[in-house]
């Protein structure tokens, strides 16, 4: 019964986005892993997150179509990526291969 209730919990506590892709690959290995590790995160901190994810994925959907743009989107999604891995609540899950 304690499993049930444990795996219940972790089932209510797990964001259900599924975030789009983005078209841009280095962003959508970022929104994916943020999406997997934002479980770690305290609820106030998985309400944020899902906020966020939501967000900048609309965010770099739209940039993500513009050529003059595209660059900088690549450079700033694998820049945030990296800064996570090291920087973040969530980093060692954000580091994981």
């Amino acid at each position: 019964m304690k499993l049930r209730l444990a795996c219940l919990f972790v089932l209510a506590a797990t964001p259900a986005l599924a975030v789009d892709p983005t078209g841009v690959p280095q962003c959508d290995a970022l929104l994916k892993r943020y999406e997997a590790c934002s479980v770690e995160l305290s609820p106030k901190q998985l309400h944020a997150a899902q906020k966020e994810l939501l967000e900048g994925a609309m965010g770099m959907r739209a940039a993500g179509t513009d050529p003059k743009l595209r660059p900088d989107l690549e450079r700033f999604c694998n820049d945030t990526f990296e800064k996570m891995k090291k920087e973040s609540d969530i980093k060692d899950c954000m580091s994981k291969p």
